[in-house]
């Protein structure tokens, strides 16, 4: 019996999953002592801003090119449409609106915190465009090696080059910060053309049918990209408005301790993501059973990070951050249906759906907003909390029911894991690929 190299993809993104982990909790501890709670708020503002603008002007390129690389088409044509249909209109679109907001918005609290800052955009979202692109390319092509290996360059380049600038620069470790955000978004970005040169033909070129049937599908995908950024950026936007920089930097660190959950998420969805975009015999069986191993290893660790949650955060972060703690229990729920959405969304974009993705979404999204809106006013930054968690779980019930539509599958099948997974799990890991 011939080992299959689901094992090995599973255990290299398990390993890749934590060692980011590790990571980016160095460099998040490192930025909470060193900025302090407004500094470190202002930080996570700026570095949320370009996936939010990205999924503006770009929204539904990522799913296209990961749709199309995993029908194996050229590698060369779908990274034409990322110059083009991402960087180029993600860096016009930035331009405009900072231009706009700085003439027309100067009286609002968001444009007097940017301030100049404002304008590294013009080079942030391009290269944030090009790197989740790349992403999309090397994992959706079965290339989890080069995708791993990014994640893991994106993680640990920040951290070392804070640090190496840091130590000259110790009177302005905000502008440290930022540097050394840009220059790892842009190491990914080189280090994954590169990579992918090597594995295939990157000679750009433009195909008038590829380009309608991306824009066709691009266009299906695009409300629903829109719309998963509203829910997992809206909050930052809010609490920075209605409630400033300093309390915007206890819920980043809430967010932060809470995304130390995403390995369970991310280590099954990985390696894969090439099968349940590409669909095939048996993926019925596999979607369901991946949503059961991972609810039940989720839940598990929702309700460690509840009892360690707050010394977690004393201890890494430091005392001053004890009032994040409310909003990390209140964004547990969420983390739990994020792991539902997650591999949903990637087995329903392989059904060809879309644009029942978008509609789940959006009315999501419309939650979240209202939530906010409501929530935010009266008990900050933990009505944000319990607005995201609300909506993930709304938009995974949606998301999951339309599923178990579609395959004929009993919805308690999906919840939590059955006697025989262990077995199943076992001659998929070990059965050789078709």
């Amino acid at each position: 019996m011939t080992r299959s190299p689901y094992l090995r993809h599973l255990a290299m993104s398990m390993g890749t999953r934590v060692a980011m982990i590790v990571l980016r909790l160095l460099r998040n501890v490192l930025l909470a002592r060193i900025l302090g709670p407004s500094e470190r708020g202002l930080f996570a503002l700026l570095s949320a801003l370009p996936e939010l603008i990205s999924a503006v002007t770009s929204g539904g390129l990522n799913s296209a090119i990961a749709y199309q690389a995993a029908q194996q088409r050229a590698m060369g044509l779908l990274l034409s449409q990322v110059l083009v249909f991402g960087c180029l209109l993600g860096g016009l679109a930035t331009w405009l609106g900072v231009w706009l907001l700085r003439e027309f918005g100067a009286s609002l609290e968001i444009t007097r915190q940017l301030g100049l800052l404002a304008w590294l955009l013009l080079l942030a979202v391009p290269l944030a465009v090009l790197k989740n692109g790349l992403l999309n390319l090397h994992n959706a092509s079965g290339g989890v090696e080069g995708y791993n290996g990014l994640r893991l360059i994106e993680s640990a380049a920040p951290l070392l080059l804070f640090l190496a600038l840091f130590w000259m620069w110790q009177t302005a470790a905000l502008e440290a910060a930022l540097i050394t955000w840009l220059a790892g978004l842009g190491l990914v970005v080189a280090v994954g053309c590169w990579w992918l040169s090597h594995n295939h033909e990157l000679a750009l070129r433009w195909d008038r049918q590829g380009q309608n049937e991306l824009l066709h599908y691009s266009a299906k995908s695009h409300p629903e990209t829109l719309f998963r950024q509203v829910i997992s950026r809206a909050d930052y936007l809010f609490i920075s408005t209605l409630l400033g920089s300093t309390a915007l930097g206890f819920y980043a660190m809430a967010s932060a301790a809470a995304d130390l959950l995403t390995i369970v998420t991310e280590a099954v969805t990985t390696p894969l993501m090439k099968r349940l975009l590409q669909q095939g015999e048996g993926i019925e069986s596999l979607t369901a059973m991946a949503l059961r191993l991972t609810s039940t290893v989720m839940i598990c660790a929702c309700a460690g990070m509840a009892l360690l949650g707050e010394w977690l955060i004393v201890t890494l972060f430091g005392a001053e951050y004890r009032p994040a703690y409310p909003a990390l229990l209140a964004l547990l729920p969420g983390s739990l249906g994020l792991c539902f959405v997650s591999t949903l969304r990637l087995d329903l974009l392989g059904k060809n759906r879309p644009g029942s993705i978008s509609l789940a979404t959006g009315l999501g999204a419309l939650l979240n907003l209202v939530l906010n809106l409501v929530l935010i006013p009266r008990y900050g930054i933990v009505g944000a909390a319990i607005a995201s968690s609300a909506t993930y779980l709304a938009v995974a019930a949606c998301l999951l029911a339309l599923y178990c539509r579609l395959n004929r599958v009993p919805v308690w099948q999906t919840l939590f894991i059955l006697p025989g997974d262990l077995v199943s799990v076992r001659n998929l890991l070990t059965r050789s690929p078709a």
